[in-house]
């Protein structure tokens, strides 16, 4: 009988939560289809950490931003931050 090797893995994401393996594939599975993302599902689903995240939207001509509910509350169009992703170095440092 074969065992799983991932059996009593956790994984913490943003937030402080604890989710086993199988949680955290769902939730990343549930990360993929929304439309619009909060930073910290932003820094989950594509493992860039949080101040990367808020650096890059904090950049004058940000097309992946929404205001939603009032002027501070930014949120994240998931596939306009894939191509960004895609057509940037998020990697390299900001000189």
């Amino acid at each position: 009988m074969k065992t799983n090797p991932n059996t009593g893995f956790k994984k913490r994401i943003i937030g402080g939560n604890e989710l086993t393996m199988e949680e955290y594939t769902a939730y990343l599975n549930m990360l993929r289809v929304k439309p619009f993302l909060t930073v910290n599902e932003a820094a989950d689903l594509f493992d860039v950490g949080l101040s990367r995240v808020q650096e890059m939207m904090n950049e004058p001509g940000c097309k992946f931003i929404t205001r939603a509910i009032g002027p501070r509350r930014r949120l994240i169009h998931r596939e306009s931050f894939e191509q960004y992703l895609l057509t940037h170095d998020v990697t390299a440092e900001e000189v």
